[in-house]
């Protein structure tokens, strides 16, 4: 396969631990959306019933699951740093609209903006760290680095959450105002990251087919990572819906509006705890062990949630914040060794595609469910959805893992 980028000069290692540390902040700042931990009521109250939410939330997935490969493409061949700058504009447009903005259809174009940035930052955030690390000689501790990261942004989540319901209860449009700064000060800092290696080809759309064409050939024969992506598409679904529609769940249980920032800042201290110890976890029970174990954490977290227990169902939520992170960072690691330099990021679109595949089919059947029946078939569902990809698992991972797990690109 042509290597698609040309080594530059040397560059200085300030310059890439300037980009690590940049990451954490950028990662950081870009979460600062105060109207995350009440999403599904944040949306209700701006004119937008749960059935539409579903809706939105669907076609944001699809979105992302249509842009993921070609935006992949943008960032292996015109750079990562412009990927993460035009990702943040977007980013910006988003809450501004959310902000000043009400009904179905302002809505919906705030979050085909947000599906459109989310797939430029799709794999190019991990991409460019990932990198910076190899040309540090540092590339084995990807795991911890970017276990790291989500601990210090799940962190940050937990401190901005708190105070996000509270806001919603003085104004549901407060949290969106308050996110702009923080949004457009992450752009800012964009500008300062460093291109580890420079493209050497034009952004034609010659040069897209071909990338993207030998992106899909190598994928398609590399049997690990296609085991891994289907895998991961169940895996990241489970967590991702739940934690969508977690501040109706919690209407539902009878917990108080004004408690939805407690709770949402015990999650994400939860969900940073996984992330810094899940390089321990992994290296503890190596990769077949640690897919099994992320499977049957994830029957954990939705088996108690059909039930709604009042009160005490706060606990099942909980369970899901680490088990999310665990699930990133873990898979995240297993798929940039085993996937080539010069079309890591397409491989990580391809990846994150077959996810939001996924989640695209399922949300608009969750919020259907919850409908024209309840929550609790709507979790039901989930719980059989996940079995189904766990049973495919069991199926293939031996054929599968034993030809594979000595194939890396470290």
């Amino acid at each position: 396969m042509k290597d698609l980028r040309k080594k530059p000069k040397k560059i200085s290692s300030l310059l890439l631990e300037r980009n690590i540390n940049l990451l954490y902040a950028i990662g950081s700042l870009g979460w600062a959306r105060f109207f995350i931990p009440v999403l599904a009521l944040f949306y209700i109250a701006s004119q937008v019933p749960l059935e539409q939410f579903g809706i939105i939330m669907g076609i944001y997935a699809l979105v992302i699951l249509l842009l993921e490969i070609p935006s992949g493409v943008f960032s292996d061949i015109l750079g990562r740093k412009w990927s993460l700058l035009i990702a943040y504009v977007l980013f910006l447009i988003e809450l501004i609209i959310l902000a000043f903005f009400n009904g179905f259809w302002p809505f919906l174009i705030a979050k085909i903006l947000c599906g459109i940035a989310g797939s430029l930052v799709s794999g190019t955030q991990s991409a460019l760290l990932y990198e910076s690390l190899k040309k540090l000689k540092r590339e084995k501790e990807y795991k911890k680095i970017f276990g790291k990261l989500h601990f210090i942004t799940n962190i940050v989540k937990a401190c901005v959450f708190i105070f996000g319901a509270y806001l919603f209860t003085l104004n549901p449009k407060y949290p969106a105002f308050l996110s702009i700064p923080f949004t457009l000060f992450a752009l800012i800092l964009t500008f300062y990251l460093h291109e580890v290696f420079v493209p050497n080809k034009k952004l034609t759309i010659k040069n897209q087919i071909k990338h993207m064409k030998e992106g899909l050939s190598y994928f398609i024969k590399n049997k690990y990572t296609k085991l891994i992506t289907i895998h991961s598409s169940f895996l990241m679904m489970i967590p991702w819906i739940i934690l969508s529609i977690s501040s109706a769940y919690l209407e539902i249980i009878k917990i108080p509006i004004v408690l939805i920032g407690i709770f949402s800042f015990t999650g994400n201290v939860l969900q940073a705890l996984g992330a810094k110890k899940a390089h321990y976890l992994e290296e503890k029970f190596g990769e077949k062990k640690t897919l099994s174990l992320l499977y049957g954490l994830s029957f954990a977290g939705v088996f108690p949630l059909i039930f709604l227990i009042p009160y005490f169902g706060i606990l099942s939520l909980l369970l899901v914040y680490p088990i999310r992170s665990l699930n990133i960072v873990i898979i995240d690691y297993y798929m940039n060794r085993h996937i080539k330099e010069t079309h890591r990021a397409t491989i990580l679109s391809i990846r994150n595609m077959f996810n939001k595949l996924v989640i695209a089919i399922c949300f608009p059947i969750f919020g259907y469910i919850t409908k024209i029946s309840s929550m609790a078939e709507a979790f039901a569902f989930l719980f059989i959805v996940s079995g189904i990809g766990f049973v495919y698992y069991l199926i293939y991972q031996g054929k599968y893992m034993k030809t594979q797990k000595n194939k890396t690109y470290i």
